[in-house]
């Protein structure tokens, strides 16, 4: 079976290299990865090229317009061949088993689609020290189906924010469908619930394999009233062919994505001082104020810089003089199957480690090979 690895690229030359290089680096070798570039203005193309020169399995779509990462991944997915498609970033990393990982637990356990936890990582304060399904605790895989999908894009704030995931998919159960082009945020969300809607099996692996670079240029950080209108837009779209017992769900996301509409509307006209349309905004809709106020709460509180997130994880996980790691590794399990313990607090641990210690030859020696792994990704991907 062969893998098309579809990458989305725009002004993403600093961490493209680093991306490429971790797919290229995967134990599962029958592979292709095709980087859609769209229409970048830095050295973007220059950086594939040099790599494509290097290995002929990478192949390049250069886009004359921007046109947004839906359109940009259709294009890919259009020229893909492989019986499976990983959608993965171009400034992201992957542990180097993850394909081939994937690839057995979704026959193993049935799955049409397939994913794996999110490890946080990067240089900003708040980027490191988390996974995204630490919340669960997962030991076990789980079958996630369009309910929990829809209780975990914000109407349950105690379940993580699913739509995050990097899901492989089988290509024939794919078929035609494609990422909604209207959408520049949000896309994969849209893309999920469609098939999950449409009959297909997702499981959700514990496994921390896909390495999730956090930094000020994250376009899904970036909200905005014409972003959130086209998620509503999106989203009543795919609530015309719901089914019946997903229409109340249904209607409670969409009165989500109304109160997100009001509240970037409220932020837009405080940055553009209008304060009298700001002022209507809660006189209209009086909770605006405790979202305004959680929102600026967040930003004078933020978690102290990276340097002491790294000297308190270096307290709490013990690392020696040398950076050899102190930190528990529960064995691997076969792919598919239960781990012992979560190994999500390993990988959040890992994080906090980002950048802070040297990955000598005597960890990559020790049991714990698949941190050892984690942990090489992250540190050698500092000077890029």
């Amino acid at each position: 079976m062969k893998v098309s690895v579809i990458m989305a690229n725009f002004r993403g030359a600093r961490h493209l290299s680093a991306a490429l290089s971790s797919v290229l680096r995967q134990t599962y070798a029958n592979l292709e990865v095709i980087v859609c570039d769209d229409a970048s203005p830095d050295d973007s193309v220059a950086v594939v090229r040099a790599m494509m020169a290097r290995d002929n399995r990478i192949r390049l779509i250069e886009a004359q317009q921007n046109a947004g990462p839906a359109a940009a991944r259709n294009r890919a997915l259009d020229a893909a061949v492989g019986d499976w498609i990983a959608i993965v970033d171009s400034d992201d990393l992957m542990h180097p088993q993850r394909l081939e990982r994937l690839i057995v637990a979704a026959d193993r356990l049935g799955a049409d689609m397939i994913a794996d936890d999110l490890i946080f990582f990067g240089l900003t304060p708040d980027a490191c020290g988390t996974t995204l399904l630490l919340p669960f605790a997962l030991c076990e895989p789980l079958t996630v189906a369009a309910d929990m999908f829809l209780r975990a894009s914000g109407e349950d704030r105690k379940l993580p924010a699913l739509g995050y995931l990097k899901p492989m998919i089988r290509r024939a159960r794919l078929g035609a469908v494609r990422y909604d082009e209207n959408l520049r945020i949000g896309e994969d969300f849209d893309l999920v619930l469609r098939l999950l809607m449409s009959g297909l099996r997702y499981v959700v692996l514990p496994d921390p394999m896909y390495l999730y670079r956090r930094h000020g240029g994250s376009i899904s950080h970036r909200l905005s009233e014409a972003a959130v209108a086209a998620m509503l837009a999106a989203h009543d779209r795919i609530a015309i062919g719901a089914p019946v017992d997903a229409r109340e769900r249904m209607n409670r996301r969409r009165a989500g994505l109304q109160n997100l509409a009001r509240f970037e509307g409220l932020v837009a006209a405080i940055r553009g001082r209008k304060f009298g349309r700001a002022a209507g905004a809660v006189i209209s809709h009086p909770p605006l104020v405790l979202n305004l106020g959680r929102s600026l709460a967040e930003r004078l509180f933020r978690k102290s810089p990276v340097t002491l997130v790294k000297q308190a994880a270096t307290a709490q996980l013990g690392v020696s003089a040398k950076g050899a790691l102190a930190v528990h590794c529960p064995p691997v399990p076969p792919a598919g199957l239960a781990w012992a313990d979560p190994p999500a607090r390993m990988a959040a641990y890992l994080s906090r480690l980002h950048g802070g210690f040297d990955l000598s030859a005597e960890a990559l020696d020790d049991p714990g090979l698949w941190a050892a792994a984690i942990l090489h990704a992250l540190t050698s991907d500092q000077g890029t």
